[in-house]
């Protein structure tokens, strides 16, 4: 009788819980994606250069999600710019030629759309900093990369080029979201490269773990 007592005990005693805890599933996954809105809206930027787009959904809960990384991105006139759907650079516009075409995010059945103007204006030159600089081991260091276009204007375009170490035993350098620029050194002495690159167009400075 004891035994019968414990067992129903401990039956009831999994059933709070897994009650208590939500283990049932349920929640927000029945929720359907209603829309996509694609930002930025409507942005103009110079030949040469690129433009990253961001895909937030929004759900018949009302909840909001970023699906940058989920969505299909495609460019109505690829003539114009293209954009990737590789891993690590989705959503990435590349202007082509001078003009206007529409970026479009689609998931399913549904998708979301705005228009990128490419100007005339052709990148010439890239200028990183800081030029030359010493840095001990296993420490940080935030990189700049600054357009001149051929109207003599300038840019900072250190989120939309490309950056590279020539040593990355020295020093390696982000090209993620949010940290892009930011160059970490190792525990190796000597010296490397580090350049930001745009099209055809880069520009370098030397980084020097002493």
């Amino acid at each position: 009788m004891k035994a019968q007592f414990k067992i129903l005990f401990i039956a009831l005693l999994l059933a709070v819980f897994t009650t208590g805890c939500g283990c049932g599933g349920g929640g927000d996954s029945s929720a359907d994606l209603v829309s996509i809105e694609v930002t930025p809206a409507d942005p103009s930027i110079e030949l040469g250069t690129n433009q990253q787009f961001t895909a937030t959904g929004i759900f018949t809960d009302n909840t909001t999600q970023d699906i940058t990384t989920s969505v299909e991105w495609s460019s109505s006139d690829t003539s114009i710019a293209t954009i990737s759907n590789t891993e690590g650079f989705k959503g990435l516009a590349t202007s082509v030629a001078a003009g206007s075409t529409s970026i479009i995010a689609t998931s399913g059945s549904i998708s979301g759309s705005t228009t990128l103007t490419v100007s005339s204006v052709t990148l010439v030159s890239i200028t990183v900093t800081p030029a030359r600089i010493f840095a001990g081991f296993n420490t940080t260091v935030q990189y700049q990369a600054v357009g001149t276009f051929s109207d003599n204007t300038t840019e900072d375009i250190t989120t939309t080029v490309i950056w590279s170490s020539s040593d990355t035993s020295i020093a390696t350098i982000s090209n993620e979201p949010g940290s892009k620029g930011l160059a970490t050194t190792d525990s190796r002495i000597g010296s490397t490269t580090i350049t930001a690159t745009l099209g055809n167009i880069s520009g370098s400075a030397v980084l020097i773990d002493p």
